[in-house]
Order: C-alpha cells, then structure tokens, then sequence
C-alpha cells in the first residue's frame, strides 16, 4: 500500500511540473523504482526507463496506474484493522498417530484464548495446534461447541492470546470489509464489498436462537484463506469467510459474532457433534453439571478420550475430588499404582468430606489386592484398605464404613470377624437382604453347619421386600445353589421353581436350566429334567455337553433311538468328546448293533472314557 501512495503522490506532482523540472521527476522516478537517475527501470522488467522520458509521458504513466487501482486509492485500510489482523491464526489437526487431519484458519475472539475457526478439521481429530499472526503456537485444549451446517466451531487454548473485538450489529450492504489473510509477521488485507445480507438462527443445544447474517461478497478469494475473518474498519471481527471453490469473484461469509455467542453443551444433538472429535469438551463451569459430564465422558468415548476429560476437570475445579478419584482409579488400571496413591493423597488433602475419600481410597487398595497382585507396591495392601476404612469410620461413625471393613476382612481370610460385622449391621440402616447375605457367605467360608447356613440363608430371604420380585430372586436361586451343592436336589428344585416364577419376562441362562435339569435327573423328575434340558439346547445349539446330557438320559430312559440322535448331534459339534461315542456305542448296543458299538466305545476309550472297558465288556457280548 505504501507503494501504491508513492505512485499517486508523484503522479499528481506530474501533472504540475514544467520542462525545467526533469531533475526532480527523476528524482521521484528513481524513489519509486528504486533503481539509479542514470538508469530507471520498471521492477520485474529488464528494459531500462528512456533518459529522455518526458514530464507528460511519466504523467501518463501515473495517470494510467490510478485507472488499473482506483478501489485501492479510495478506502485506505485502517489502523484498527491491520490491529485485529494480528488475532487472525492458523489452524492444524492431527490425529492420535501425529499424522495430519486438515488445516484451516480462524481468530480469537478474547484475550484468554477462546477463538473461532472452521470445524470440519477437528472431525477425528486428537489433538489441534494453532499458529498466530507472531508465530507463537498454543494447544486446543477444549472444545466448547460447533455447529456441522455452517462448518464453524468455537474452542479454547491455554493461554493468554490476541483478540479482535466481535461485531455486534449487522453491516450493510455496499459497506466495505477487509478480509484477513493469515500470514506469519506479514499479513494481507483485502477490501471487499458487501454485495448481500442474509439472515438466519439456529435453534438447539448450545445455539441461541437469535438471528444473525450471513454476508455475500464480491471478492476472488485466494484458495488458502478459509475461515479467514473478515474485518470492518472499526477492527470488529465481522463474519468467517467460508471455502470457496473455483475463482467465481464471489464468497460467502457466516456471522463471527454467531460463533462466539455459542455455548458449551453436555447433551443433544450439539454433544453428538462434539462427540466427532477426540479433543475433550471444555467443563461446564457449575460443578454439578461437570459431574454430569465427567460420567458421561466415562460411558461413551475411548480411554484416551476419557482421560483427556478427567485432567480438563481437574484444572477447573482443582479443589474438588472427583477429578484426582477418577484419575486415580485410571492410573491404577493402567497399572500406575504409584500416580493413583498420589492421586488420593491429593484427594484427601483438598476433600470437604474425608471420611468419604477414606472410604473411596480404602476400596482403590482393595480392588488391587482383589485383582492386581502381581502388580508390586508395598504400601498397598489389605491392613491399608482396612486402616483407611477405620480411619472413615472414626472421622464419621457411619454403618457403611463398617460394611466396608467387613468387605476387607471377608478377603483378608477373617470370615468369624466379617460374619460378626454384617450381622450387627442388621440393627443399623444398611439392615437387608444384602448384608445378610454376606454373613451366609461367611457362614460357608467357615464351613458351618448345612442348617446353620440355611437359616441364614432363610434370613437373608425373610428380610427381602415382600411379597417377594425378582429383585429378590438372586437370593431364591443361592438357596437352591446352597440345597443342591449338599444333595438336597428336590429342595434345589423348588427354589429353582420359584426363582424362574419370580423371573417372568426376563432373560434367565442355558445354565439355570441346565442346573435344574441335574437336580431333576437325581430326583427322578425325569420328564421335567427332558424338557429343561432341552431349553438349554435351545437356547445354546453349540453347546456339545448339553446334547450328551440328554443322550444320557434317553439311554437311562431306554430311548434308544433318539439317544443315537442326541449323540450324533454332539458329535457334529465336537468329534473329540468321549461321552458322546460311549452314549452311541452304549445304545447301538442294546439296539443289537454290537459291532458298531464296540467300536464307537473303543472310540470312546481312547479319548480317555473311564468306564469304556466296563461297558464293552457288558454290552459287548
């Protein structure tokens, strides 16, 4: 620009001069070419400027290049403009191998790092980097909303940033904008016109509902600019220029202020779209509804994605324990179990409610003894969980603590001491079929008495809600369990009876049938141990035992034939099952087919069948 002025102000001089003055034509000549009086040039060319060029042919020249640039010598960019220019950044994506997404453009929009820019890049994307106008570079650390049909987006990075200010009202028709093209130390501004303005609004999760415009411009717009902001001569950022395909002379432009105004959103269409990016949304800023999104961060993204949600909380709200609880438990699955003690000793340190983080520690310590033993870290272990859950029981003398140190006590081998805990909760609010049923269980690891256990058990169902559901109907079906691990199996029936009626409309397993079928088979309840283990075939095809089962039983029952089928049938799934090639050799026998038999038994033999001599000896005649 500061060319082009050069150019007009010598070309009015031009106009003005006499034939005397050729000395300080040159003069302005050579300022403007940069070359020597002696040898003036035109920049890019070779043939030199003629010595003799006279005051009326270098006006001309001047006249001539005030027609090709009359735009650029009518509106003069502005000072707050090249200003706003400097929020202008680059955008890069990536995904979580570091390859490269997309690349766009944008401008913050506040001094603390919230900023607009296009959102189709951050689809898939696990990590975004962007550049500003000085070459400082700053890390997406949060989305805050985007909206897929206008291809816009707004998030934040860490830091403190440039801005520009946001238009807030609507620029007219004919007005003059200058559109920011992004570069490094150097950026361009290039005027255009607003040829039209469209209005529209949006209605739904983090969009306002209010009418904003949508500007058409007359403008070629590079191919490298998208999402450029376009900017008024006050230095308000006005509208987002959006792709443009092909030179048409035209762009079209979505309102900044449209971006800037949207919100962050948890749930709903405006969370789904979220959902397209690995990059964490921002925390809500009232606690409870971050605690609303750190669950649900948990049920429905990747681990990755998670974790990058539980350190976004955990920056806003630092003296909360939720965010160092839920990294702990992550660390200690990543097997982390150093981070995770670090992360609880934090929690205790900042927790309103210490017992309660006692307690959530205690169950951490647990859950590695339980499962992750061979994990080494001395300071964890079963005297620690029960330690701080006696440490929670002495800060707030609650019955859950002391449910708690029973839990402990029950994997620590102490069943007498964990039997006599849940038992004295029964006189306390946790009193119900859950607690009692931890002291039947103790009552087994014992080894007590069967009618010590089963009036416990009887306990245990007594205190369930009546008349009972199938909420009870787990405790129906232990007490069957119970009955039919001690041979009781016509007792293990009724149990089994009334935990099916209990279970009415929902799914009960191949194995309760198949367990029912046993008891009913050693109760001589033949004709209902047939049908139920059929339901087990039904509902489990390939299971290859099941068929042997029934084929036993037809054999015991004489259904020679059909225990031929049964047999056969199990075989088809599993040729290397021996039960199966002694139930078709065992009834092919008594069908007269001795030397089919025989065969299929030493078959069965070979498979390592026990009983194989026996019955070839018996049957084999």
């Amino acid at each position: 620009m500061r060319t082009f002025n050069i150019f007009f102000q010598a070309a009015n001089a031009a106009l003005t001069l006499s034939s005397g003055s050729m000395t300080l034509l040159r003069r302005i000549t050579s300022i403007i070419f940069k070359v020597s009086d002696s040898s003036p040039c035109y920049p890019g060319l070779s043939q030199s400027v003629p010595s003799s060029l006279s005051p009326r042919s270098l006006s001309g020249l001047f006249l001539s290049v005030l027609l090709v640039f009359p735009a650029l010598s009518a509106h003069a960019q502005t000072s707050a403009a090249k200003k706003s220019s400097q929020a202008v950044f680059s955008l890069n994506t990536f995904r979580s191998d570091g390859s490269l997404i997309g690349t766009s453009h944008g401008i913050f929009v506040s001094n603390d790092g919230y900023a607009v820019s296009r959102w189709k890049p951050f689809v898939g994307a696990s990590k975004a980097v962007v550049v500003d106008a000085q070459g400082k570079k700053y890390d997406v650390d949060a989305l805050i909303s985007a909206n897929d049909i206008y291809d816009v987006c707004k998030f934040h990075v860490a830091g403190s940033t440039p801005t520009a200010p946001v238009a807030s009202n609507t620029i007219p028709e004919k007005s003059t904008l200058w559109l920011s093209c992004y570069s490094v130390k150097a950026p361009r501004l290039l005027r255009s016109t607003v040829s039209k303005v469209e209005s529209f609004s949006v209605t739904g999760s983090g969009e306002s509902g209010t009418s904003y415009p949508f500007y058409i411009l007359d403008i070629q717009v590079p191919e490298d600019i998208d999402c450029c902001p376009l900017i008024d001569d006050a230095g308000n950022a006005v509208a987002l220029i959006q792709p443009v395909s092909g030179k048409t002379g035209t762009a079209n432009a979505v309102s900044v202020k449209f971006v800037s105004d949207m919100q962050s959103v948890m749930l709903g269409q405006g969370a789904n779209t979220l959902a397209l990016s690995a990059i964490p949304p921002i925390m809500p800023s009232d606690y409870n509804d971050a605690q609303i999104a750190l669950v649900l961060a948990g049920q429905q993204r990747s681990p990755e994605y998670y974790a990058s949600v539980v350190e976004s909380f955990i920056r806003s709200f630092p003296q909360k324990t939720d965010g160092y609880e839920t990294r702990a438990r992550l660390r200690l699955a990543s097997g982390d179990v150093a981070g995770a003690d670090a992360d609880m000793t934090k929690a205790i340190a900042v927790s309103g409610n210490k017992a309660e983080t006692h307690l959530a520690y205690s169950n951490l310590i647990l859950q590695k003894e339980l499962y992750m033993k061979d994990t080494p870290f001395p300071a964890w272990n079963i005297d620690k969980a029960l330690f701080e859950a006696q440490e929670a029981y002495k800060i707030n003398p609650q019955p859950i603590y002391r449910q708690q140190e029973g839990k402990i006590l029950f994997a620590k081998g102490d069943y007498k001491a964990a039997k006599e805990i849940y038992l004295s909760l029964q006189s306390t609010s946790l009193a119900g079929p859950e607690t009692m049923y931890a002291a039947t269980q103790c009552s087994q690891a014992l080894g007590e008495p069967l009618a010590d256990v089963i009036a416990l058990m009887d306990s245990t169902i007594a205190v369930c809600p009546h008349p009972l559901t199938f909420q009870s109907a787990p405790y129906i079906f232990q007490r069957g369990a119970i009955y039919q691990q001690n041979g009781e199996y016509r007792k293990a029936v009724a149990d089994y009876n009334e935990y099916e009626r209990l279970m009415v409309g929902n799914y009960i397993t191949p194995d309760f049938y198949y367990n029912r079928f046993v008891c009913e088979r050693d109760s001589r309840l033949y004709q209902q141990a047939l049908d139920d283990i059929n339901k087990a075939i039904t509902l489990r095809p390939s299971e290859a035992l099941y068929l042997c089962e029934l084929g036993s039983l037809q054999l015991r029952l004489k259904k020679y034939d059909d225990a031929i089928s049964s047999a056969n049938k199990a075989l088809i799934l599993n040729r290397s099952i021996p039960d199966a090639y002694a139930i078709l050799g065992a009834a092919q026998c008594y069908k007269g087919q001795k030397h089919e038999g025989v065969l299929n038994l030493e078959q069965a033999k070979s498979l390592g069948y026990e009983m194989a001599d026996e019955l070839i000896k018996k049957l084999g005649r």
